[in-house]
């Protein structure tokens, strides 16, 4: 057997010195013998935390309308193709051919739908349709970095005398750190720490490489980056998650936990525009689900023939969804490449053509969130924050 996570952490440290935060993470979700990302966490009541296509079918379903909406736009082209970066176990992109197969038909002709693990994968290259993604950039490895004397300074991470993890600082091993921050035209005061996400340059790269015309979605919690450097986050937003608790030390459950920071969705715009993707909208996930209908499926669960409890069972979820402290806060960015479209809203549907549509119901491989003690009034809840 080959070494675990954290032995070949305490191997690399041992025998080159400390560590960028970034290597830590890699080999912490990555590695193949133990990594996070590399073990089968397939069974949602498994999982350290639940996503939205976990939480309730009708958030793949409402992204399956959307695809179906920017076939149109496309013109209908044969094949359409559906390219989910970061698929994990699949529920997102099983519910989505589902829906799309049982009730929007002849676009189910014509979509191809391909899933890429987060850990990599081979992809098509030039093809017209979407590329999809749902908490991935979150989970690229980030470099820590602290503001000292007025200058940039790197988080390394260190073995103490006791044997213990620690952070160190240190000169910055790559000048793409501070670059990242002048590019953003950020003056942060002594004592910020956060964390800079190098990798969504070589994402965007990838992703344009993929799409030759057609649209890009990406689903993930984060900021525009004047917010998310705010004092209101001066300690960074680095966050683990382990046996659903948050908020314990990165250096604990090595390899069985896992481990994120706040996307910085204004470099991931300025990236995506380098390699010729154009943003057409950014919002939360409440105002995204909203605009594709969800509240149209909501006002109709009362009229489904199912028990009261599965009425509930299924109105906590949907509330889950659009939860502005929770998943609802999420953003969404939806960007074009060589399409011509420059009004998002021609992307999203009527209500009556929502209305047209049944909304899939819980099944089994879902989260059983209402189980879990969760309680929610979706006859009193508003879909929309009221500053929305």
């Amino acid at each position: 057997m080959g070494r675990t996570p954290e032995a070949e952490i305490r191997g690399r440290i041992a025998s080159n010195g400390p560590i960028t935060f970034a290597e830590f993470m890699e080999v912490a979700l990555y590695h193949p013998n133990g990594g996070y990302y590399t073990q089968d966490r397939q069974d949602p009541a498994h999982r350290d935390y639940y996503t939205s296509p976990s939480a309730h079918p009708a958030f793949s379903a409402l992204v399956a309308v959307q695809l179906e909406i920017m076939w149109k736009a496309l013109d209908c082209p044969v094949p359409f193709h559906v390219v989910e970066m970061g698929a994990g176990s699949g529920l997102m992109a099983q519910d989505i051919t589902d829906y799309v197969g049982q009730h929007l038909s002849p676009f189910a002709q014509s979509m191809h739908y391909f899933t890429v693990d987060k850990a990599g994968g081979e992809t098509p290259r030039g093809v017209i349709g979407c590329v999809l993604s749902n908490e991935l950039i979150d989970a690229f490895p980030v470099h820590r970095f602290e503001i000292a004397d007025g200058r940039l300074v790197e988080l390394f991470v260190d073995v103490d005398p006791d044997g213990k993890f620690r952070s160190v600082t240190g000169e910055p091993s790559t000048p793409a750190l501070a670059q990242r921050l002048d590019r953003l035209g950020l003056e942060l005061p002594n004592g910020t720490r956060g964390e800079i996400n190098l990798r969504i340059s070589e994402s965007a790269t990838r992703v344009s490489e993929i799409i030759e015309r057609g649209f890009v979605v990406t689903i993930d919690y984060g900021h525009e980056a004047k917010e998310l450097y705010s004092p209101e986050r001066s300690r960074g937003t680095l966050q683990t998650y382990y046996k659903h608790t948050s908020g314990s030390s990165p250096y604990q459950w090595i390899g069985r936990q896992d481990i994120t920071a706040h996307v910085d969705f204004t470099t991931v715009i300025d990236e995506g525009r380098n390699v010729g993707l154009e943003p057409l909208s950014l919002m939360t996930q409440a105002e995204y689900l909203n605009r594709l209908g969800l509240k149209v499926w909501a006002d109709r669960l009362r009229d489904r023939d199912i028990s009261p409890r599965d009425v509930r069972a299924n109105a906590t979820a949907l509330r889950d969804l659009v939860d502005p402290d929770g998943l609802g806060g999420f953003k969404v960015l939806i960007q074009e490449k060589d399409t011509e479209l420059e009004d998002v809203n021609r992307l999203f549907p009527s209500p009556a053509c929502v209305e047209q549509l049944p909304m899939p119901l819980l099944r089994s491989d879902h989260v059983p969130l209402y189980e879990g003690g969760y309680s929610s009034d979706i006859w009193n809840f508003e879909v929309l924050p009221k500053d929305e």
